[in-house]
């Protein structure tokens, strides 16, 4: 089970999963006030309802020691306390509290984004300056409305209602009533219209108050394995991206549920997220390497892998690993490693109607995910501070593709593309993000050059514990304060 602090959002819309090239995954979040309002309680329902099955013994927790370090964190920052003094604080009030905590126990992953409106709407109206609103499709004019928060919003063309078209043509009429010298005198002007159409297509998640837009996310960037095969690309090889598309969570087609959990002992019951159905019976899926690694005998890993010392509970030390490939690696499916894919299944919906409609972007091997992280107005390219890749042939390791050193292993990753300056910090010229027509990844647009964004590695908060039945597994994983640990869910062999 989880043992962290990442927040669950109920709301599918609020989510979005995107693979770029890098082999990594990016799950942002925007944040609503009901979630903030409900972290604390949220993160003390899980705690207690673990302590009360363990005290029952319904749950025996094993080889390693997260679920104390979770109870040692709460204790520390006083979560009893916080709840109990909620009765006292005014909604605002409780929600400025929460995002601090939140910030608190996730450093580097929740961003306050505030936006100035002037600047914009401004960059706005520069990519729109020309365009003749009578001679839009359906397409184009996603493509206009996406652009108002770039890689914020993903529009498709069945959602554009006859009154969004109507307002998007009427602000791009205004908007042609100025020239380039007035463009600022113009993004005054205009800025109401273009908050209440951004206001629509938004949903509200990107509220504007005073001078800018303001709000919260969550950012989780999680490195993967992909697909075990390369393609050529100017003069070298990346890994290829057999599967693009816009996509969204799905039913497992054995189990029927898109909450499925594998039964095959190596994936020990961790999330099994279904987005591609290939064939009647089989999937492309979010899941965790499935081989097993002992790492006595792992001879073609580094030394300082190879003889890492991990001890368990009872200081006994630990044989097997599970160690993420970062590249080429999988079947076809994703592959992500145990903790970070129990924290994504904890950040999805608890409820199977709202997990098959999150919505799932991969792009084309050669295209980056381009995202503005922190709100400042200048994209990056995501990655994330991970550097393992091995090869894997008939099902097990070979050997290592790229050295363990940072500057290398981009050189083996990103084909040479990454320019690491004298301070380090990482930069590509000409490259390009996806553009998502439909449900198809296509070119999106060529930026002369932008810097690489390096989460760091999120250490994985996953409480190992002795086998239960997949029922009560899943029951566990929905947990929170708007979903009490049911024990008849719990042993029901239906309860999906």
């Amino acid at each position: 089970f989880y043992a962290g602090y990442a927040p669950r959002m109920p709301d599918p819309e609020r989510i979005h999963l995107h693979v770029g090239r890098g082999n990594q995954l990016r799950v942002t979040v925007a944040l609503s006030n009901e979630v903030l309002e409900a972290y604390a309680r949220d993160l003390l329902a899980r705690d207690r309802t673990f302590r009360s099955l363990i005290d029952a013994g319904e749950l025996r927790i094993t080889q390693n020691a997260a679920f104390d370090a979770m109870a040692a964190t709460q204790e520390r920052v006083g979560l009893e306390g916080l709840v109990a003094a909620e009765k006292g604080l005014d909604p605002q009030a409780l929600r400025d509290r929460n995002l601090t905590l939140m910030e608190r126990l996730n450093p580097g992953r929740v961003f306050r984004i505030r936006m100035p409106l002037t600047e914009v709407v401004s960059r706005w109206l520069e990519r729109v300056e020309g365009i003749d609103p009578a001679r839009l499709d359906a397409q184009r004019q996603v493509d206009l409305l996406d652009a108002m928060l770039p890689a914020r919003l993903f529009l498709e063309p069945s959602s554009l209602d006859a009154e969004t078209s109507a307002e998007l043509k009427a602000l791009l009429a205004a908007a042609a009533r100025y020239d380039a010298t007035s463009r600022a005198q113009a993004a005054a002007a205009l800025r109401p219209a273009f908050v209440r159409l951004l206001d629509r297509v938004g949903r509200g998640r990107y509220p504007a108050r005073g001078e800018a837009l303001e709000f919260a996310e969550f950012t989780a960037i999680y490195p993967v394995g992909t697909a075990n095969e390369f393609m050529p690309y100017r003069g070298r090889q990346i890994p290829l991206y057999p599967t693009p598309g816009r996509r969204q969570l799905t039913t497992h087609q054995r189990s029927n549920t898109s909450d499925h959990i594998a039964e095959v002992p190596t994936y020990s019951f961790s999330p099994w997220l279904p987005y591609m159905h290939v064939g009647p019976k089989m999937h492309n899926a979010f899941h965790t390497p499935y081989w097993e690694l002992r790492l006595s005998t792992a001879s073609w890993l580094p030394e300082r892998l190879r003889t890492a010392i991990v001890r368990g509970r009872e200081g006994t030390r630990l044989p097997n690993a599970y160690l993420l490939s970062r590249g080429p690696a999988s079947h076809g499916c994703t592959h992500v490693n145990p903790g970070h894919l129990v924290e994504l299944r904890q950040i999805l919906p608890a409820q199977t109607e709202g997990l098959e409609q999150v919505q799932v972007f991969l792009t084309r091997s050669e295209h980056f995910d381009v995202f503005d992280i922190d709100g400042d107005l200048e994209p990056e390219v995501m990655g994330v501070r991970y550097f393992v890749a091995y090869s894997i042939h008939d099902d097990r390791p070979g050997k290592m593709r790229a050295p363990v050193e940072r500057a290398p292993f981009y050189d083996w990753l990103y084909a040479g593309e990454l320019r690491l300056g004298p301070d380090g910090r990482g930069t590509f010229e000409n490259v390009r993000d996806a553009k998502f027509v439909g449900n198809r990844a296509t070119e999106g647009t060529l930026y002369p050059r932008l810097a690489l964004y390096e989460a760091a590695y999120e250490p994985e908060r996953v409480q190992f514990y002795a086998t239960r039945p997949i029922s009560f597994v899943r029951e566990l994983r929905k947990v929170g304060a708007d979903h009490p640990f049911s024990p008849e869910r719990a042993r029901s062999r239906s309860a999906l």
